[in-house]
């Protein structure tokens, strides 16, 4: 795949333009979700869970698609096992190098269910788990938070958070880079139910949507008409003498249908008697987690908050485990983990699968390769997990509560968005087939661009992007409308927002809280030669003192001081001409050109300091020490030109830099400008200088001087 993503780069010519979309887990399936997208030279991952329907090494996400060490940032969007139960592994077993990212009460929860999870995975058989407490410790400690719509730059990749719905905690990621936006959904409800909101609809239009297809094309039923025959079928149980299984997931449905239990169960006096049991230890540690997070769930739980805690349950008990529990008579239990595969719930289930009165009722997702999705295809007889056949006879229902989104969320939402580009994960291969097929087909009946994908693990999506910039012109630059197609001259302020403004420097301060400086460069050169012939030369150059060329032209007037000249060099330099001291042994004075620092500033001044070296004259001994170095070539004497090689580039560096003087014992040559030191090493060509403008001028000086010291190559003339 990384061989067609080259031929597609070549193709283009352009390595910025795709995005690369690779599924490492979910693609195709349901389970440990990891999406990787690359572009720009940047690495995003999102989520990173395990498979629920295996165990080990061999439910972790194809991590080795990729190279870790090369994912710039991890993003989690919730706490449930299938996207995040990986992060640790990751960060305590791999070359990942990147920074880690999820929302406080999601930062919470991970830490206490992944405790759990080390704990089950030690013990179910599987040897020493993928981690230990102490990886787990160590991924919490590097783990950053956000907030729901908080936007972080993390150099280079802009990240920012939206309400998910789902769960408590859960996330929407906005990834933006280098002006492409991608939307990873995560797992989303855009239906508000008993405790969370619905899911944000984010107000910049995405280029690309990655979202979960876990429903396909299927439609939950209302909410109000679910919770009633939840209710119905749990009540016609217990009145009957049975026992209700509800297998669930410790955190998010748990939460949920604990709510509708203790308010029917206050509203049906005749109900008391018959005991409700939560049975998982991580549901009762995290409700302090729920407690302390209520502003982040919906209006209805706020307001009953400022009554009574909605949590504290007066009608639902803790069970510590199936061997404390007095199975007697008829009851609630509400049991882990929600696909029947170990725990509590798989020893009730076994346990009462074989008594008609009993009913299980599978509120969550049920995952294919479990036996919850085993026994929903209404099988004769189960296997234990010690390899008995045993009769199903209990009552199987299916009443879903799982928070995702079903067609008419997804459909709407994309409608919304508008994206051009959507990227279907976390759905099983046939659901996911029928529902790109309907939402292409609706696409096409609103004449709606958009095109879907539908990527196997490790299969992965290439999409073109043409980046675009839209800003908005204010100030001057905005008190009068550019003809269609003219430029727009000023500078481009993008915001911690995202919004991008074009405006006149000297707007800075009004719309910014920055503020236009200069930066004036300053060169002092030693004149060897009248400055007559220096003035001759800067006006030849320049077109004389009338030129009318780009360059402008040349003005003399008397210096500030009364002493020598200025030359007023275009719109861009000035000259200063300042002659030698009474008694300073110099012939010639010095020239000070001083310019304002950009790019049209520069030319001319690199153009004039040019000139004035040019015009200058050579250093005073310079050509006694030209003389010496040729007798010392010609006579193969290295050391000898060696030494009259410093000597020369001494001289020219004090001609241009002012004072210079010579180590030869150390091969140095120090200069001293403008108060700032500078250490040369000519032989190797090093430079010291604290200040690094004037570090970079001298470098540059001395490669000039070492190519004008080479020999000539004559050879093809």
């Amino acid at each position: 795949m990384a061989s067609l993503l080259e031929k597609r780069k070549a193709a283009d010519g352009n390595q910025e333009a795709i995005v690369q979309v690779l599924p490492l887990g979910a693609g195709q399936e349901v389970g440990r979700s990891c999406i990787i997208v690359k572009y720009g030279g940047k690495t995003v991952m999102l989520d990173c869970g395990v498979h629920p329907g295996f165990y080990g090494l061999a439910s972790l996400p194809f991590f080795d698609e990729i190279d870790l060490a090369e994912v710039d940032a991890m993003l989690v969007t919730h706490f449930h096992l299938d996207h995040c139960a990986a992060v640790p592994y990751v960060t305590g077993h791999t070359n990942f190098k990147g920074r880690v990212l999820m929302t406080h009460p999601t930062k919470a929860i991970v830490h206490t269910l992944l405790k759990d999870f080390v704990k089950v995975s030690k013990g179910g058989g599987t040897g020493e788990g993928l981690y230990t407490e102490r990886d787990l410790d160590a991924a919490m400690e590097r783990t950053e938070v956000i907030d729901f719509q908080q936007t972080l730059d993390l150099g280079g990749i802009r990240v920012t958070a939206y309400r998910a719905g789902h769960v408590l905690g859960a996330a929407m990621f906005m990834v933006e880079i280098g002006g492409m936006r991608l939307l990873y959904t995560g797992d989303y409800s855009r239906i508000p139910d008993r405790h969370m909101p619905a899911a944000d609809l984010p107000e910049q239009r995405p280029h690309i949507v990655v979202v979960e297809s876990t429903y396909g094309v299927s439609r939950h039923l209302p909410r109000e008409e679910r919770e009633q025959r939840f209710v119905q079928r749990i009540h016609a149980a217990v009145a009957r003498g049975g026992r209700v299984l509800l297998p669930v997931v410790a955190l998010g449905r748990a939460q949920e249908l604990l709510l509708i239990l203790e308010e029917y169960w206050e509203r049906h006096p005749e109900l008391h008697g018959v005991p409700i049991y939560q049975a998982s230890g991580l549901a009762r540690r995290a409700i302090s987690v729920y407690q302390a997070y209520i502003e982040m769930m919906n209006d209805d739980i706020k307001r009953a908050f400022t009554v009574a805690n909605p949590f504290h349950f007066k009608h639902i008990s803790h069970l510590k485990s199936a061997a404390h529990f007095d199975d007697v008579g008829p009851c609630v239990v509400m049991a882990t983990p929600s696909m029947l595969q170990s725990g509590v719930s798989r020893e009730l289930f076994e346990a009462w699968c074989e008594d008609p009165r009993n009913c299980v009722i599978i509120a969550d997702f049920a995952v294919q390769g479990t036996l919850a999705r085993d026994i929903l295809g209404n099988p004769s007889e189960v296997m234990t997990r010690n390899g008995v056949k045993v009769p199903l006879r209990m009552q199987v229902d299916a009443i879903s509560f799982s928070a995702h989104a079903d067609f008419p969320q997804t459909s709407e939402f994309l409608d919304a968005l508008q994206p051009p580009h959507v990227v279907l994960v976390h759905g099983e291969a046939t659901e996911m087939g029928r529902l790109k097929k309907a939402l292409e087909q609706h696409a096409a009946a609103l004449n709606i661009p958009r095109t879907l994908y539908m990527p196997k693990v490790t299969q992965a999506v290439l999409i073109e992007h043409h980046a675009e910039c839209t800003a908005k012109v204010v100030g001057r630059l905005g008190q009068k409308a550019a003809a269609v197609g003219a430029g727009v001259r000023g500078l481009l302020v993008q915001s911690r927002g995202g919004g991008s403004t074009v405006m006149h420097h000297d707007d800075l301060p009004r719309f910014t809280k920055l503020h236009p400086g200069r930066v004036v460069q300053r060169q002092a050169m030693p004149l060897h030669r009248p400055f007559t012939e220096v003035r001759l030369a800067l006006e030849m150059m320049f077109e004389g003192t009338q030129g009318t060329g780009d360059l402008g032209r040349v003005n003399a007037t008397s210096s500030p001081t009364g002493k020598g000249q200025v030359l007023r060099i275009g719109d861009a330099v000035t000259l200063t001409y300042q002659p030698p001291e009474p008694g300073s042994g110099s012939s010639g004075g010095q020239a000070i050109l001083e310019w304002c620092g950009g790019s049209d500033a520069d030319m001319v001044a690199d153009a004039a300091v040019a000139v004035v070296l040019q015009a200058a004259g050579q250093p005073p001994g310079l050509p006694a020490i030209e003389v010496l170095r040729h007798k010392a070539l010609a006579a193969g004497d290295s050391e000898a030109a060696e030494r009259a090689e410093l000597g020369i580039v001494t001289a020219l560096l004090g001609a241009q830099f002012g004072p210079a003087r010579v180590d030869a014992d150390q091969g140095l040559i120090f200069v001293e400008v403008d108060g700032q030191h500078v250490v040369i090493n000519p032989k190797g060509g090093s430079v010291q200088c604290a200040h690094a403008a004037l570090r970079g001028r001298v470098e540059k000086a001395l490669e000039r001087m070492h190519a004008a010291l080479q020999p000539c190559d004559v050879s093809d003339i």
